[in-house]
């Protein structure tokens, strides 16, 4: 097969795979722990495979998104405002942020940074499901109007606001490798309020696709429905397993990565067709393989052979800032930088995105580019 050709999104093939990657997989080994792992058993094992999981596809997730910022869209970044602030001002602020707190041994400050990291993992998670949905769908030449992608995007918050309310009602004191943060005691009526938000924006996501199928005789994508179906499994305080709890970041970061491949793979066919034979092989395997390894390298050496180093240094006494102090600052700083890189890398006004990944525009009525993720 040449380099230049792909899979269709509807071969069957390629939309198992799709549909395994964006949720199903998560959603198969969710209720595999559930049926067959005792929630009170020890979670030892499960941690290690997570850690391991983590170091080839979790800490690459990240660094993918510099690399697609600082690699394939760098010209943007003195051209486009929203670039700038992604790639110079909040990297510089946040960066001086965590150095004066690391500096100072303000544990405070370390403590409401990491707050900060968790409610923007939280609504990155749900965007990056967002991104899912509507990628895949327009890829079948399926759209959601704007009020439709309005109804679909309040109810992954709630999803998120109810992952995050549940975790704030109780006085709690959280630890994060020594680090404290505190819940914010919240009532427990939020809770329930949430839940009931929860339903009511679900019923009317289900209702969107009933008419959609009455209507239109359009059934939605099933890498969509695996995806959807995944945050659930994932954020639903009452679906909590502590063990499947250590993985959700695994098959998030997979998730992620389902967008970076398709991309580069694309591109890189794109470019590779241009030669034959031995010419065109090579560059498959330096720009697409040697991209992977790349930023396999890249992110070892910044979460975890840097700070690693730096740890074991023994800059700050024992204890003071905790027992990771330099791990804890990488992954504060490119945790929240990766938010803000892919709020503005994953939109369909990208020439790269739109051509490469989406297969076809994704526009508003109103002629505005569709946020995908981040």
């Amino acid at each position: 097969m040449n380099t230049a050709q792909q899979a269709t999104p509807n071969s069957d093939g390629y939309l198992s795979a799709e549909v395994l990657l964006t949720g199903g997989l998560s959603v198969l080994v969710g209720l595999a722990m559930w049926a067959f792992v005792d929630a009170s058993a020890p979670v030892y094992t499960v941690g290690a495979l997570a850690y391991y999981l983590g170091f080839v596809v979790n800490n690459p997730h990240f660094l993918s998104s510099y690399t697609l910022l600082y690699g394939d869209y760098r010209e943007r970044i003195f051209q486009q405002k929203e670039y700038l602030w992604a790639a110079v001002i909040v990297p510089l602020v946040l960066g001086a942020a965590i150095v004066t707190a690391l500096y100072a041994q303000n544990v405070r400050v370390m403590g409401q940074l990491v707050s900060l990291m968790f409610v923007l993992v939280g609504w990155h998670y749900v965007k990056q499901i967002f991104g899912c949905v509507i990628v895949s769908s327009v890829r079948r030449k399926i759209f959601y109007t704007h009020n439709e992608r309005r109804i679909l995007l309040f109810n992954l918050f709630c999803i998120w606001a109810l992952s995050w309310v549940n975790a704030n009602i109780e006085p709690r004191d959280f630890e994060f490798y020594g680090i404290h943060y505190y819940s914010l005691e919240l009532p427990v009526f939020a809770r329930y309020l949430n839940y009931a938000l929860v339903g009511l924006s679900l019923t009317a996501v289900v209702a969107i696709h009933v008419r959609k199928y009455l209507e239109q005789g359009i059934q939605p994508a099933p890498p969509a429905v695996a995806a959807f179906a995944a945050i659930y499994l994932w954020y639903i305080p009452t679906l909590h397993h502590p063990g499947f709890n250590y993985l959700i970041p695994f098959f998030h970061s997979l998730q992620y990565l389902v967008f970076v491949w398709v991309l580069k793979r694309n591109e890189v066919g794109h470019r590779a067709a241009a030669f034959e034979g031995r010419e065109a092989r090579a560059t498959w395997m330096r720009s697409f393989l040697g991209y992977g390894l790349f930023v396999l390298v890249l992110a070892a050496f910044s979460l975890e052979f840097i700070p690693g180093l730096l740890d074991r240094s023994n800059i700050f006494a024992a204890g003071v800032m905790g027992s990771a102090p330099f791990f804890v600052g990488f992954s504060l700083f490119i945790n929240i930088h990766h938010y803000f890189i892919d709020n503005v890398i994953w939109r369909s006004d990208n020439p790269t995105v739109k051509n490469y990944l989406m297969g076809a525009p994704a526009v508003s009525k109103n002629g505005q580019p569709i946020q995908i993720a981040g």
